[in-house]
């Protein structure tokens, strides 16, 4: 008796550290693995960002918030702390990049770095706009030592780089980022020197691990320490590592031992190109948690009775039913321990299986009846072959003979029908030792394989999303910028490596922005849904359409002909085609509208191009036609290239010329009837240090292109009320006339500019005459309404430029608080000597006499023209005849010459 309760006591204790073990490393697995699936559902954040990012010409504020919002980051992703846009900007464009970021609306934006350098790596957006992420706007993130060898390490790879510890300076706990790079063109090049070359900046994801790891563990078992380094393992002797967290603030978690054998669990794996160690003890809730059981209080009674049975058995006949209910307890408490380990196993939510060499299922278990295709007992005793699928049986059977040779076999995925549908599991093999041989118990029997199979459908499910995000468009299920990259180079490779002729076509919708500012984006969206629905109709199967981006489409057809001339006509054909498609009305609801393209198209191969330089060639062509006009077709021709680069050329110069206030201000005399000067129009001159004088026909069309002409025009009427404080300090009273653009009188705060440079010069408002076109006035004329007479209560006049070559329709004089018109000069030079002219000229003069407008006459050049309109009634003449335009400091100090001579 007491031989068989010291066997029971022992038993006992090696089952309680049994499960003890079996559930800490459940546990440690548990928080491993939950770890890693974090790292690794941030790294599909960050590229679905960059696949974003790629696929997207530009990335403003609004566009950056709208996506980031999309992915609910606070529900999904708990512990990121952001997501950062970083540009790398040089040194010599930091004032540049300092000046559009506040064009942007960040007033207060600057630079800030720790240490200078050549190349900075700057923070331009973030989500979500907290205080303390939008502090970090303008952070030259480079100067962080441990940020900037994984910006380097990024930018190398290509690949996903987790930068060492670091400290943003405060009471905050030191962080991590995760860097993805940006390169141009979208693609990532196949050379190093290439991938360094073409680095444009980064997309970012900065964590704090001390949250992650807190919200990790109160999710998975508190009763665990963790101890997370960067580096090697703790206790190898080359190892040097640094402390990332730990839970127990100690070198190393406090040993837990409750009887059984001390529990250490040290798992290493590697998240952006840096290796983590993580080290887990359990704490003593966990013993708390598990319970003892009471086998060693049983072993002292069975001792205590053991001692006494002998005399028991010689005094009373009744020891002999006491030892078979003693054998009876130790065989329920056996039970319980067995049951114990049941429960375990049948809490995995994991497919279960222990097998032999040879693919016999030995044991099979699953807590998921949805994941099993029949009862576990159905499994054991068979062969892979009869109960699975041959493809499922083939990747089992691979992974028994890794895990033979290696150990263990990790990460293979396969599919299959299950009660639940369609799922993809995740297998992984260990082999344990096999049980001793019968008869000689040093000997060991054949190795068997503990097979676990995790149902991963979700991550899968999620991965493909991410796909969707990172090459398809959101709105019309098309291919994206990026995808279209990848497309056109293994279209151009093929043509090259075939001999054939493939074409691109880039389409503008025509006057869509109108469309969607009066109906609203909602309608906008079904009509870019039903255009990009009928382009794939019209190409038949022929080739591949794909949206860039607002309303611009790009269809690429691979092989369109064999030789260039009849390429060159089945493209004319194909164009022609699709025009003609989309000019049918799409259905909008409650009404239809019809709807114009402007398509450009260009050949491929033609020589050593690359996809970025087709996708250029197209895109070139198309704004070609759009410049013709509405819904037509333009081929790409060499010199339209030279045409772009040059206004590309001319735009950067430009906007360095408005940086540094390079352009001159003008203005050009007008005379009353009897020939005095009674004011003057404003104008822009550009000498070029290259080109020397710039047209301002020319560098005005690109400033309205560009945005430029916003700043260039209020500059413009600030130094036009500084010279009206200045001619009324001087005792003159004159008008200077300043033209106003229809983008720049559309800006929110035109009217209040106005009214401010009014104020801060002291200027009689009265003496500004803002010069505007007839296009402005008949668009949402409201508006306009509303915003010239809140200027006119100022004392502000208006006046409409070269009347008669717009809408010209006279709704308006009598609607809008109008005081001048200005007659165009090609009606002027022809009418003393024009009939036609001169009776256009008449009519104008007499309807502004009778609407009581005052009127101004442009371009006059000869005394007939002078004095054919003074003996009409012309209040005002402006031209040659009289003087060229002047600097206007010149003319200034003439005009205050003259009242000292008076």
């Amino acid at each position: 008796m007491l031989g068989i309760t010291y066997l029971y006591w022992h038993h006992a204790e090696q089952l309680q550290d049994t499960r003890r073990r079996q559930n800490f490393d459940a546990a440690a697995e548990r928080v491993v693995s939950g770890l890693r699936d974090r790292m690794g559902a941030y790294e599909m954040v960050l590229r679905g960002l960059k696949g974003y990012v790629d696929g997207s010409s530009t990335i403003d504020q609004n566009e950056f918030t709208a996506y980031v919002e999309a992915l609910q980051l606070d529900q999904t992703r708990p512990g990121l702390q952001a997501l950062c846009l970083l540009e790398q900007v040089p040194q010599e464009s930091l004032r540049a990049h300092v000046q559009s970021m506040r064009a942007q609306g960040f007033d207060r934006y600057e630079v800030r770095s720790r240490g200078g350098q050549g190349m900075y790596a700057v923070i331009t957006r973030v989500e979500p706009r907290t205080r303390g992420n939008l502090s970090a706007l303008g952070f030259d993130t480079g100067s962080l030592p441990a940020a900037r060898e994984a910006m380097d390490r990024a930018r190398d790879t290509g690949m996903m780089a987790l930068s060492g510890l670091w400290s943003g300076g405060g009471d905050e706990d030191p962080g991590l980022m995760m860097f993805l790079p940006l390169y141009s063109g979208g693609g990532m090049p196949a050379s190093l020197d290439g991938r360094r070359a073409s680095i444009h900046g980064w997309v970012a994801a900065p964590f704090r691990v001390a949250a992650v790891a807190d919200a990790l563990m109160n999710e998975l078992d508190p009763a665990v320490s963790l101890r997370i380094q960067d580096g090697q393992p703790w206790n190898t002797p080359a190892g040097e590592s640094t402390d990332l967290y730990n839970s127990s603030g100690t070198a190393l978690p406090p040993s837990v031992q409750t009887g059984g054998e001390r529990l250490l669990a040290v798992r290493t794996f590697t998240v952006g190109g840096r290796p983590w160690t993580l080290s887990m003890e359990p704490l003593p809730a966990f013993d708390q948690r598990l319970g003892r059981d009471n086998h060693a209080l049983i072993a002292w009674l069975g001792a205590l009775i053991s001692v006494l049975a002998g005399w028991f058995i010689a005094m009373q006949a009744t020891g002999h039913q006491r030892a078979l209910a003693m054998a009876r307890s130790m065989t329920s408490e056996l039970r319980t321990a067995r049951d114990d380990l049941e429960g375990i196993l049948q809490a995995v939510p994991d497919l279960l299986f222990e097998l032999d060499m040879d693919g016999r299922i030995l044991y099979h278990r699953s807590a998921r009846a949805d994941l099993a295709p029949a009862p576990s007992k159905a499994f054991e005793g068979r062969m892979l072959q009869e109960v699975l699928a041959p493809e499922v049986a083939t990747e089992f059977l691979r992974a028994l003979r890794e895990a033979d040779v290696q150990g263990v076999s990790l990460g293979r995925q396969y599919h299959q029908h299950t009660a639940g549908g369609e799922r993809w599991f995740e297998l992984s093999v260990a082999r344990r030792h096999g049980l001793p041989a019968e008869g000689d118990a040093d000997a060991e029997g054949p190795s068997r394989y503990v097979a676990l199979a995790r149902d991963v459908t979700a991550r899968r499910e999620a991965e493909a999303a991410m796909h969707r995000l990172a090459y398809y468009d959101a709105l019309t299920g098309l291919p994206n910028r990026r995808l279209l990259f990848e497309q056109l180079q293994e279209a151009l490779d093929q043509a090259r490596g075939e001999g054939r002729i493939g074409a691109l076509f880039f389409i503008d919708l025509d006057n869509f922005k109108q469309l969607n500012d009066a109906r609203g984006h909602a309608v906008g969206d079904r009509l870019l849904v039903q255009v990009a629905r009928r382009l794939e109709r019209l190409l038949q199967g022929f080739g591949s359409v794909v949206r860039i981006g607002g309303d611009e489409f790009v269809v690429l057809i691979p092989r369109i002909a064999n030789g260039m001339q009849a390429s060159v006509d089945a493209a004319g054909a194909m164009a022609a085609r699709l025009r003609e498609g989309m000019e049918t009305p799409h259905d909008l609801g409650s009404t239809s509208h019809s709807i114009t393209a402007s398509t450009g198209v260009t050949l491929f191969p033609k020589g050593d191009e690359t996809a970025e330089d087709l996708l250029r060639e197209a895109d070139t062509a198309m704004y070609r036609a759009k410049s013709l006009g509405s819904n037509r077709v333009c081929f790409f021709e060499a010199d339209m290239q030279a045409t772009a680069e040059e206004r590309l050329s001319l735009e950067q110069d430009l906007a360095q010329a408005v940086a540094d206030d390079a352009l001159d201000i003008h203005i050009h005399p007008q005379v009353d009837r009897s020939g005095a000067v009674c004011g003057g129009e404003l104008l822009l001159r550009w000498v070029h240090p290259v080109h020397g004088k710039v047209s301002p026909a020319r560098f005005v069309a690109i400033a309205e292109d560009s945005g430029l002409i916003l700043r260039l025009g209020a500059r413009v009427i600030r130094r036009a009320c500084d010279a009206l404080a200045q001619l009324q300090a001087a005792g003159r009273d004159l008008t200077i006339s300043v033209n106003v653009s229809a983008r720049q009188f559309r800006q929110d705060d035109f009217v209040a500019y106005v009214r401010d440079a009014i104020a801060y010069s002291g200027a009689p408002a009265s003496q500004l005459i803002l010069e505007v076109t007839e296009t402005l006035l008949v668009e949402n004329w409201q508006d306009t309404a509303r915003r010239m007479a809140e200027l006119v209560r100022l004392g502000v006049r208006f006046s409409i430029d070269d009347f008669g070559t717009g809408y010209s329709s006279l709704a308006y004089l009598k609607r809008l608080p109008l005081y001048e018109l200005k007659i165009d000069k090609s009606f002027v030079q022809d009418a003393p000597d024009q009939p036609n002219d001169a009776a256009i000229v008449r009519a104008i003069l007499s309807m502004a006499q009778h609407l009581r407008l005052r009127v101004v006459a442009e371009g006059v050049e000869t005394p007939s023209q002078a004095e054919f309109l003074a003996r009409h009634g012309c209040d005002a003449m402006q031209g040659y005849l009289y003087a060229q335009p002047i600097p206007l400091k010149e003319w200034l100090a003439a005009q205050a010459g003259e009242t000292a001579v008076s």
